[in-house]
């Protein structure tokens, strides 16, 4: 590679084969480890891959001086119309720190290939309290200050990392929290029996207590103390487990108050279990590589890694537990990749190998406005949804945590959707959150979870009312007051006959005659069907055969999971489609397959995508029951102007019945008067 080659903003390598094959080039050698090296193909379905390196010139200036260009080389690979997922993710090559003779910022840094450097840890945290100041000390999402779990839980402990021991804590009490992985190891646990013996002074310094200590949780006990931190939270250890009936579902509930609250939150990100360690902490655990290459005798490059790229693949983003741990996190030690990364509002990549100690630098990254993850949007569905999909995508060891594990989420939802959850959603956008669809191949979890709640699948699902419509929640409960005609009673108990409304636009000071002509959200009834649609309170009855589901811990006047209702039943022909609907029930994602739907006349109406694992179950053609559950658009307005704009359809849920309650299968659309095509009755529906 000639200098001559960097006087352009982009270099073409050639073929990944030859750039493999020039070992003797430093910069071939650099680049094929920037972009993924032996992860990365040769061809992707058939294409060869391709080696093209940018060369983007940024203004940070060096210390004290004016801006200076400083260049920075984004290697990447393409194969055609390909994309090559295999290869890392906006990679950067830059001039190793030391080498630069103007010294700007944000270049390489050489890493301490024995330990971590705590020192530089400890600065991270001072630029950022002295730069980022309140913004970084508010709650994610909100504007105002955490409140210390300690004012409101009873026994709030914390690991005294000095005396080595658990102490409880006080409201002034500053702490690191870990968010880790438990997996398969055996892990310590705080238990009714043995609590006092760990609240006493060096009871995990003990030869009987540390080696029963994981590893992860002995380095960060370890990390906390050489960040200058007295005090650490660990669920397992500051959480008395088996005090069910006692302390241990208030914690639940606050987990977003105790991450939001840390001082840190230490992520042991690389770890697949309790016993992986935190790489770094102590000598030689880190494993790591840094590529480094001598270019000239003068100037070396190095990559500049981006923290996203390792956690692709980790067990730690895969589990559902860890995912509200970094949602509410104000700042994070990330260890991963062999390195420690800090993120907090601002700072989006402090790593070891970036050079990152500048005024100007932090100030600039400060004027992009920083983010607060899942919360960043005010007054918007998508505090919602984002989390749900992202939630939903992930894995638990025990089902029965579905809802523990997302309490804190759904505490933060409380505050900016104003309403809580009914098993896992917002009663004041019910018709249309019940819409969601499947993001990949799903099982239904029949024992312990409701069928019309996404939390009642295995499996990923995407919320998606601000693609369709607007994303403003004003927006939403506007037309959701036109839109719909359902009022949604949820059933107390199988062996009582009480119902209590979902939601109640009254705030409860409502009565029989203030609802009376009035929808669930409180807008005018409106006459849609050519049926008698005046019954809507639920008949008096008992529920036989159905099963008893996880306690809704989400919610304050929590429900049996089964609903009753009344609304238009249908029913329909299913087979395969015969003309290409773009509409709803879209294939979006594998392990479903798009049927047509079809009325009575033989016209196809819509289209609906239905879990393979369900449609192996049965022969095509089929005819099967629907309910009409509200209106809805499949797209979104062309020109934003979503209420005016022709698109609205009846969206429709297939029921698969068990005995005498129905449970979802799918949601497809129809147009409105195709109801007319399935011999429409107006019917009283128990779904589970």
């Amino acid at each position: 590679m000639s200098s001559e080659s960097f006087a352009h903003d982009f270099i073409n390598l050639g073929k990944i084969t030859d750039v493999r094959k020039r070992t003797h080039c430093p910069f071939c050698r650099l680049t094929l480890a920037a972009v993924g090296g032996a992860r990365v193909p040769d061809t992707k379905n058939g294409s060869p891959v391709s080696v093209e390196v940018s060369i983007i010139k940024n203004g940070v200036s060096p210390r004290g001086g004016s801006s200076l260009p400083t260049r920075v080389l984004m290697p990447s690979v393409s194969a055609q119309n390909e994309f090559v997922d295999e290869a890392a993710v906006f990679p950067e090559i830059a001039v190793v720190a030391n080498d630069s003779p103007a010294g700007p910022v944000s270049l390489v840094r050489a890493v301490d290939p024995e330990k971590i450097d705590f020192g530089v840890v400890s600065n991270w945290l001072a630029m950022c309290e002295t730069f980022h100041r309140d913004e970084c000390r508010k709650k994610p999402g909100l504007d105002n200050f955490p409140v210390h779990p300690a004012t409101i839980l009873k026994e709030f402990r914390l690991i005294d990392v000095e005396r080595a021991c658990l102490v409880r804590a006080t409201s002034d009490s500053k702490y690191a929290a870990l968010s880790y992985v438990w997996g398969s190891a055996k892990v310590l646990r705080t238990l009714m029996s043995n609590v006092e013996s760990l609240e006493q002074p060096g009871a995990f310094n003990t030869p009987e207590i540390c080696p029963q200590i994981p590893l992860t949780v002995r380095d960060a006990m370890q990390a906390t103390k050489r960040m200058g931190i007295r005090h650490l939270w660990v669920d397992a250890l500051c959480i008395v487990q088996d005090d069910e009936g006692g302390e241990k579902l208030p914690h639940i509930k606050q987990m977003n108050r105790i991450y939001e609250t840390a001082e840190i939150v230490i992520v042991a990100m690389s770890g697949k279990d309790a016993n992986a360690g935190l790489p770094g902490v102590r000598p030689w655990t880190r494993n790591y590589e840094q590529h480094i290459e001598q270019m000239t005798p003068k100037l070396r490059l190095g990559i500049r890694t981006s923290y996203g790229n390792d956690c692709v693949g980790s067990v730690y983003g895969t589990r559902g537990w860890t995912y509200q741990e970094t949602c509410f996190a104000r700042r994070q030690l990330i260890f991963v990749g062999g390195q420690a990364v800090f993120l907090c509002r601002f700072a989006g990549n402090w790593s070891e190998d970036r050079v990152i100690e500048d005024q100007e630098l932090v100030l600039a990254e400060m004027l992009d406005g920083g983010s607060s993850g899942a919360w960043d949007h005010a007054d918007d569905i998508r505090c919602y949804e984002g989390p749900v999909q992202n939630y939903s995508s992930r894995t638990l060891t025990f089902r029965s945590d579905v809802y523990a594990a997302f309490a804190g989420v759904a505490q933060r939802m409380r505050d900016l959707l104003g309403t809580d959850l009914c098993h896992g959603l917002p009663p004041r956008y019910f018709d249309w959150c019940l819409l969601w669809d499947p993001m990949n191949a799903q099982t239904r979890c029949r024992e312990g979870t409701a069928s019309w709640s996404w939390a009642g699948w295995s499996g990923g699902v995407f919320p998606r009312i601000w693609d369709w419509y607007s994303p403003k929640t004003g927006a939403i409960q506007k037309a959701l007051k036109v839109r719909t005609w359902i009022i949604w009673y949820h059933r107390v108990a199988h062996d009582s006959t009480e119902c209590q409304l979902v939601w109640d636009w009254t705030g409860g000071n409502g009565t029989k005659g203030s609802r009376k002509g009035r929808n669930f959200y409180g807008g005018k009834a409106r006459s849609r069907f050519e049926m008698d649609c005046s019954r809507t309170r639920p008949t008096e009855r008992t529920l036989a055969g159905a099963p008893t589901y996880y306690p809704d811990i989400l919610c304050d006047a929590p429900g049996s999971g089964f609903l009753q209702f009344w609304t238009v039943s249908v029913r329909f022909r299913l087979d395969k489609p015969v003309s290409s609907d773009d509409g709803a029930a879209r294939n979006w994602f594998g392990g479903h397959t798009t049927l047509g739907i079809f009325g009575s006349s033989g016209r196809e109406l819509g289209t609906i995508s239905v879990g393979d694992a369900w449609l192996v179950k049965s022969s095509l053609p089929l005819t099967q029951e629907f309910i009409l559950l509200c209106e809805a658009r499949d797209e979104r307005a062309e020109d934003y102007n979503y209420d005016d704009e022709p698109g609205w359809k009846y969206r429709v849920m297939l029921l698969e019945w068990h005995g005498e309650y129905a449970e979802r299968v799918a949601v497809g659309s129809i147009n409105k008067g195709d109801e007319a095509d399935g011999s429409p009755v107006w019917k009283e529906i128990i779904l589970g």
